[in-house]
């Protein structure tokens, strides 16, 4: 009843009974599969149980399994073997995808539906090879719906498959809702929808839950950072959000475009959304998601490619520094911005092999994509320390740091010219303007050598001259003049540093000689000139603190600030400089003043009262302790500048490493000092009140102790009584141990000495090597790394000498001044950091990113070859080949095996029914001999235990060849409850012989049923739903006109029929005075009906005979006669037919012209008709 209803069913061989009858004769003509054969197959699958089976049953079995082989589109058999246990899915979703070829489904809705049922199974090898063929042709919007539920279920495979099906992303991706709906989707483990609801909640609590373009927008500046600009620029939001924004409800129930079609100005020629990048999107999508399959597919669509990997990086890394709950999420996500790292570094490596000066233009290129920053930027912000190591990043890096002088000048020439700076007249140092005037003068030397040699000018198509993007002005022809060439020198970055580490030599040198020769009561003026110094060291701090080309506020430009450790140090340096100062210059204020104070009362008393101030000199001295402990801070910011020292940066990075761990060893170290100390000044002295001696005792003497010092106080034998104080009245002297009468220690110096012990193996032995053994491993994890960390540091340094006034201290404050007069007076901005980003035009942006992109595939295509080349990926790749060989193989063996066993059986049923006859001819004659028998001769070739071989029978064998009726045997009647007897293929002609037949009666009204259905049985008697017992004449009328006047396409006339799902030739029951049905009058109308009806009789006989119908009955059933009538373009019924076409669009009955052609949906009878009828008019089908 399932497969009869449109079911698909799969039947799985070898899990017994019934299910192994159907899988042994699937393969089998309807013909052959016999009641003879089924009782072998039961008796074989049923063993004890076949005794219990009626021939009835047998006789409907065999019924049912003829009519589920004849729906072979509906029927599957998956064959289980050893090897194959896991296709049963395949064969399930074959069973579907073939039903649904067999539906009433037609042309695109067809794929459509196979492939909605691939993608929900994830069969993308099924897709391949079934739906993906040279026969469908797909258009991008078809593929929409089935790529939109790929991505959902991440099915990686499936994407890629359509993207190489023809899915353009730009088209997918052109509505902003579709964007919105997929964030809307994601699952509820994904970290960035929780971070997107926290964002809803705070923004708006009272509000439905919305995910809207701009809250993701906001949420991916957040993790990019703020120096980026908005992805996705709304239009209205300049200055307030969500006026108008696309937001997807979660909890409305209003189809999403519905919600999407009232929001105006987002259409596809919406203003706002001027750096719309689908790829982009769907990139990101991906990566917040931690999709990496996905996220690669993306990531090789995309043009800007090393801009979204070091994106990626960059925000893969903030969602694992945020997410803190689930630890293997946030190692994934690690994993993977390691692994986009890695993908920028191989781009940039291919680009920078094929055109340096390209490749260093695409770090500092500013990206509309993401935000307009530029690839160096994000790599800095996302800590991509292997990429900024990278050799074309850091000769990027030198060039800025060279400033305009060429990079291989010698450091002593650069060193020399500092001093003797007219050195740079006479060309002593090289400048890269020079270096691009001799590549403009090979250029102009290699045209004229192409012109002498052709004897003609050269048409050389030569690019326009290219701004270099380290260069301040344009190349030009003109060389540098002297005030020009003076200038680049005293700018440089490299130059500036150099002149800063001279100058802060000198300032150490001065403030040590006032704090050790020149430190009076009155400042003198080397103290004067150090307050100098440090005010030109305090503004440059302000400047540096309130410079920012990014448009960052000032809380954001503090903590960013903040975050430098030197920054710190310089902070600290100038707080204690000034707490200094205050306590020093106290000193020199006025010694002594005398105020009088008067104050008259109501009895006019004066009263004079005379105060003398002194100050003592105990303020002076605190100040220069202060200041002494100043300068060591100023000497450890020292370290700060040797960072850019490639010997000396490593190992500073080293220390600062050490330090840390130090501070974690002094925890655990602290510990045991103050058990082991705590004990013993308890032990030895009682009740101390002295806090000093109590912190001597407790702590400073067992610190002492790890380093050699050991104590005499806990051994008798060492004990001095004047060495102490017995009351503790003596401030100098410790106060004495515990005494007995003989004066001598009374404390148990055998447990004294024991803690001792243990305290020294712990903390001398234990807890130094340990601090040896971190130190030794945090040496070896930072020497793997310290070149790349420290070329990654250099960046800052390089970043803050060239945003650094070219004078320096105390000389900065001339350029502080002119800072000042610039932008607080003349309210002027100031430059940027215009070498660390560079915006291009369209026509260089196009040609920059296309020649990425080809750079990206070269750099893909190696890292394939790569792979492949792997021998463990090679074994790998061969193992998965030779298993889908061998499935391959294993399925054709089995639909082979399938085909050859039905050919063996048939083979061996013939075999035996000739051995039988055989047999019993030699019996006969040998009776015609006179032999007898002494038992009874057995009965041969018995096909069953209730049934003779009614096979046998030469008029059964006469009509095995027939075909007969299928639709008028089947189980249920239409319009009805009644079930037809099962009547088997071989018992459906009448001259054989069915005892058991006994079809049920439906509307015999009282007559005489005489005739017989002339196809054989149908297991129905009576007249059913037809008119009249016997024959029941219909007229089907076919229609025909060519498309155009030339005859290119023929088309003919149908009806819908609804109930069955198919296009029927309109006609219908006719009686014997009327030519045609009173059916096609309502269909046609009068008017067109006349005119078909006077052209009857010119109509050519197609088909006139038995019509194969479920309504057919043993007394009564259909007899057809199919007339083609042809009409001409000139004819006036045309034009009629044509209008009626297009009115009953909204009708019961739908009137249509369709292309005569085999993939019409229409029974089979009709579609020889419609064969004929190309035949007739030499059309092909």
């Amino acid at each position: 009843m399932a497969m009869l209803n449109g079911t698909p069913c799969v039947v799985l061989e070898g899990s017994g009974r019934l299910a192994d009858v159907i899988a042994h004769v699937a393969g089998f003509p309807v013909a052959k599969v016999t009641l003879s054969l089924i009782h072998q197959l039961l008796k074989r699958f049923f063993c004890q149980e076949y005794a219990s089976f009626t021939e009835l049953m047998v006789i409907e079995w065999t019924k049912k399994i003829q009519d589920m082989i004849q729906m072979s589109q509906l029927l599957t058999v998956f064959r289980i073997s050893e090897d194959d246990h896991g296709d049963v899915d395949v064969a399930i979703l074959q069973a579907l995808l073939k039903a649904n070829r067999s539906s009433g489904s037609e042309g695109r809705e067809s794929w459509e539906r196979q492939l909605e049922l691939a993608v929900a199974w994830n069969r993308v090898d099924i897709a391949k090879s079934d739906i993906f063929t040279e026969e469908s042709q797909w258009k991008s919007s078809d593929l929409h719906e089935a790529m939109f539920s790929a991505l959902l279920g991440n099915k990686h495979q499936f994407v890629r498959l359509f993207l190489e099906n023809g899915v353009c992303l730009r088209q997918f991706l052109q509505e902003d809702t579709t964007l919105c709906h997929l964030y809307t989707h994601l699952p509820t483990s994904c970290f960035f929808l929780r971070l997107l609801v926290k964002r809803i909640q705070t923004e708006r609590t009272a509000a439905p839950l919305n995910i809207s373009l701009r809250l993701v927008s906001d949420e991916i500046r957040h993790l990019l950072g703020s120096f980026t600009q908005p992805l996705y620029p709304l239009p209205g939001l300049a200055i307030s959000y969500l006026k108008e924004d696309v937001s997807v409800n979660l909890q409305s129930k209003v189809p999403l475009k519905q919600q999407f079609s009232s929001v105006p100005g987002l259409g596809p020629d919406r203003g706002g959304a001027s750096h719309r990048d689908p790829v982009r999107d769907l990139f990101l999508w991906a990566i917040l998601q931690n999709k990496k399959e996905l996220a690669e597919i993306a990531w090789e669509q995309c043009l800007d490619c090393m801009s979204a990997a070091l994106a990626a990086s960059k925000i893969l890394k903030k969602l694992a520094e945020e997410d803190e709950e689930e630890d293997d999420e946030a190692k994934e996500m690690r994993e993977l911005a390691n692994y986009y790292e890695r993908h920028a570094i191989g781009v940039f490596s291919e680009c920078h092999s094929c055109d340096e000066d390209r490749a260093r233009r695409m770090l500092i290129r500013s990206s509309p994509s993401w935000g307009h920053t530029t690839c160096l930027r994000l790599a800095l912000e996302a800590n991509d320390k292997s990429f900024i190591a990278h050799s074309g990043v850091q000769t990027l890096l030198t060039q800025i740091w060279c400033g305009e002088l060429a990079v291989d000048n010698p450091l002593w020439r650069v060193l020399l010219c500092m001093v003797f700076f007219p050195l740079t007249y006479i060309g002593f140092l090289r400048y890269r303007h020079d270096d691009c005037l001799q590549k403009e003068l090979e250029r102009s030397e290699e045209q004229i050598t192409v012109e002498s040699v052709t004897g003609c000018r050269a048409r050389i198509r030569r690019k326009s001259p290219v701004r270099d993007p380290l260069t301040r002005t344009p190349p030009g022809l003109k060389p540098l003049n002297c005030s020009m060439r003076l200038v680049s020198l005293f700018t440089s970055p490299q130059v500036k540093f150099y002149w800063n580490i001279v100058f802060y030599f000198g300032f150490l040198l001065l403030f040590s000689v006032v704090l050790m020769i020149d430190f009076q009561t009155t400042p003198s003026w080397r103290e004067c000139l150090l307050y100098v110094w440090i005010f030109s060291l305090v503004c440059e701090e302000i400047r540096q603190l309130f410079h920012d080309p990014d448009g960052f506020p000032f809380n954001k430009k503090a903590k960013m600030y903040i975050k430098d450790m030197w920054n710190i140090l310089d902070v600290l340096s100038i707080l204690l400089f000034i707490i200094g100062l205050v306590f020093r210059l106290a000193m020199s204020l006025v010694l002594s003043c005398r105020l009088t104070i008067s104050l008259v009362i109501c009895c006019r008393l004066t009263i004079s009262l005379v105060i003398y101030c002194r100050l003592t000199t105990s303020l002076f001295y605190a100040g220069k302790v202060i200041l002494c402990i100043d300068f060591i801070i100023f000497c450890l910011r020292l370290m700060a500048i040797f960072i850019v020292s490639k010997t000396l940066g490593p190992k500073i990075i080293i220390v600062k490493r050490m330090i840390l761990d130090m501070f974690f060893f002094l925890f655990l170290l602290s510990i045991w000092v103050l058990a082991f100390g705590v004990a013993k000044q308890g032990i030895l002295i009682n009740n101390e009140d002295r806090l000093n001696w109590i912190v001597r005792g407790a702590v400073y003497e067992p610190y002492l102790i790890i380093f050699g010092n050991m104590p005499s106080d806990i051994d008798t034998t060492q004990f001095d009584i004047s060495a102490c104080t017995v009351n503790g009245t003596d401030p100098l002297k410790p106060k004495c141990p515990v005494l007995n009468e003989d004066q001598r220690p009374a404390f148990p110096e055998w447990l004294t000495i024991i803690l001792l012990c243990v305290y020294l193996l712990f903390a001398n032995i234990l807890l130094l090597n340990l601090l040896i053994a971190i130190f030794n491993y945090t040496f070896q994890e930072v020497q793997d790394n310290t070149d790349n960390i420290w070329k990654f540091q250099r960046y800052e340094l390089i970043k803050e000498y060239y945003s650094r006034p070219a004078l320096p201290p105390p000389f900065i404050l001339l350029s502080h001044i002119y800072i000042f007069i610039r932008r607080l007076v003349l309210r002027k901005p100031l430059q940027g950091h215009q070498t660390f980003k560079e915006e291009l035009s369209k026509e260089e942006e196009e040609e920059l990113l296309s020649w990425e992109s080809f750079m990206k595939d070269n750099y893909l295509q190696s890292t394939r070859q790569q792979h492949s080349q792997d021998m463990d990926q090679r074994l790998s790749e061969t193992a998965d080949k030779v298993d889908i060989m061998t499935e391959m193989l294993q399925r054709e063996n089995n639909l082979n095996g399938t085909v050859a066993m039905g050919k063996r059986i048939t083979r061996l049923e013939d075999q035996v029914s000739q051995s039988a006859e055989a047999l019993q001819w030699i019996m006969d004659a040998l009776k015609s001999q006179g032999f007898n028998a002494i038992i009874d001769a057995p009965q041969l070739a018995s096909p069953g235990k209730h049934c003779k071989d009614e096979s046998a029978d030469p008029k059964t064998k006469e009509v095995e060849k027939k075909s007969y009726h299928v639709n008028a045997r089947r189980l249920v009647y239409p319009g009805s409850n009644i079930t037809r007897f099962p009547v088997p293929e071989e018992k459906v002609p009448w001259e054989v012989e069915f005892s058991l037949y006994s079809p049920p009666v439906l509307n015999e009204d009282g007559q005489v049923q005489s005739d017989r259905n002339p196809q054989g049985r149908t297991g129905m008697r009576g007249r059913g739903s037809l008119c009249c017992l016997g024959p029941n004449h219909i007229l089907e009328l076919v229609l025909t006109r060519w498309r155009d006047t030339e005859g290119s396409v023929l088309e003919f006339l149908s009806v819908w029929n609804r109930e069955e799902s198919l296009w029927e030739l309109p006609g219908g029951l006719v009686q014997s005075d009327e030519p045609l049905s009173d059916r096609l009058q309502s269909i046609f109308g009068q008017r067109i009906y006349n005119r078909i009806k006077a052209k009857v009789v010119e109509g050519s006989k197609v088909y006139e005979g038995y019509v194969d119908d479920i309504r057919n009955t043993d007394s009564a059933w259909l007899e057809t006669t199919v007339l083609n009538i042809h009409l001409d373009r000139t004819d006036h019924q045309l034009a009629d037919i044509n209008r009626m076409t297009v009115s009953s669009l909204g009708c019961d009955e739908v009137v249509q012209w369709l292309e005569v052609n085999t993939s019409t949906r229409m029974s089979s009878y009709q579609k020889d008709s419609l064969r004929r009828v190309a035949e007739l008019h030499l059309w092909n089908m």
